[in-house]
């Protein structure tokens, strides 16, 4: 009788731990499912909040005259702000076709950079007169243009296009990267820190989170060490 109650003892030990593992199991696949659940409702709640800070009061973005090229080579004067759909995490222009009446659905059209092959905006005589064109142009990516708002042996490009030199330009409009002629990379951090490589001043500068003042400030060094190997005559 008594091997008999130690093997029923041990088949409902093996049956309540087995339940209690299932549970547990259970209980973890919840807990990163709902972790997971949080991490996407909180990127995607970044991204609306990226998207929607670009509205807001503090980044510059006035409405301009726009030279747009069509991807089927037509071309449109747009005077507008570039303007953010925060449903499709997109940029796009408002363009007004005067030719229809008000009541028209199509007079007010939304023209998006994918369906672009080009942009650009003539600067005004303020801007112009630190620019080395009076002619600035965008590249058309599929989600937004990109203006190359810092120029040196690392450049910097914009969702606006409002230059760096312009007291009202706000850093956090930029979206990518380039290492002299190479090609254009995510704007962040680690892309940053690789093209700065090993100069310490812009090193400095990104630990404290101010990008664009690193890459000023390496392109100044870069420029500096260009000088100091030209060859002497």
């Amino acid at each position: 009788m008594k091997p008999v109650f130690n093997f029923l003892s041990l088949l409902l030990f093996i049956i309540i731990s087995y339940t209690a593992t299932a549970q547990n199991m259970v209980a973890v696949n919840r807990m990163f499912a709902n972790q997971n659940m949080q991490f996407n409702m909180q990127m995607q709640m970044n991204r609306s909040m990226m998207w929607g800070h670009w509205g807001k009061a503090e980044i510059y973005n006035p409405k301009h005259t726009f030279t747009v090229t069509m991807l089927d080579g037509t071309t449109k004067e747009v005077s507008s702000k570039i303007y953010a759909d925060t449903t499709a995490h997109k940029s796009y222009l408002l363009f007004v076709d005067k030719t229809l009446a008000k009541k028209d659905s199509n007079r007010n059209q939304k023209i998006y950079p994918q369906q672009t092959k080009a942009i650009s905006r003539v600067l005004s005589p303020y801007e112009y007169a630190e620019a080395p064109s009076n002619n600035f142009k965008g590249i058309a990516k599929d989600s937004c243009w990109m203006f190359k708002v810092v120029k040196g042996k690392i450049s910097a490009y914009s969702l606006l296009s409002e230059e760096d030199d312009n007291m009202d330009f706000n850093p956090s409009t930029l979206v990518g990267l380039q290492l002299d002629k190479g090609d254009i990379v995510k704007f962040n951090e680690d892309n940053l820190k690789v093209m700065v490589g090993n100069d310490t001043d812009a090193l400095e500068k990104i630990r404290k989170k101010d990008y664009l003042k690193a890459i000023k400030i390496y392109n100044r060094n870069a420029e500096k060490t260009a000088k100091n190997v030209l060859p002497q005559r």
